[in-house]
């Protein structure tokens, strides 16, 4: 069976951190689009990060508990570590998901602000992050290749 995880983890990664690019430049101009934009990208990319962490879930069990497991305690420390990071970066966006959805003007309010950029930038850090610690997985230890 194919692996299903590097198909579905790209379109996230983009909208999510593109959704906090809209943000800041919706706080730097001051225009309510670039703030609908980013909301549209978060529920996009925090719906496509669910599927994104299921395939990956589904993945990782196949790989490193069937039958042809790859395993050994520096892989567990990675695959745990990318699953950490990922499910929480997908929490922080989600966060912003849903303040920003409570309060759309959440751009204008100087105070609320600050706690949705911050968990923007947060959740961009342990995207980022998790990204390279799946990079990490496939291309030095081999992790989803040719299963």
């Amino acid at each position: 069976m194919p692996t299903l995880h590097p198909f579905t983890v790209h379109f996230p990664l983009a909208l999510l951190l593109v959704s906090s690019l809209f943000a800041l430049l919706a706080l730097r101009t001051g225009r309510n689009a670039w703030a609908t934009s980013a909301y549209h990208c978060l529920l996009v990319g925090c719906l496509s990060g669910i599927v994104a962490l299921l395939t990956g879930v589904a993945d990782a069990t196949r790989q490193v508990a069937g039958p042809d497991a790859i395993y050994g305690n520096d892989i567990m420390r990675l695959l745990n570590a990318h699953a950490f990071t990922s499910i929480a970066a997908l929490a922080c966006y989600t966060a912003a998901l849903v303040r920003q959805h409570r309060q759309p003007t959440i751009i204008a309010d100087r105070l609320a602000r600050r706690g949705y950029v911050g968990l923007h930038a947060l959740g961009a850090l342990l995207l980022l992050l998790s990204a390279w610690l799946g990079g990490r997985l496939v291309y030095s230890v081999g992790l989803g290749i040719g299963v």
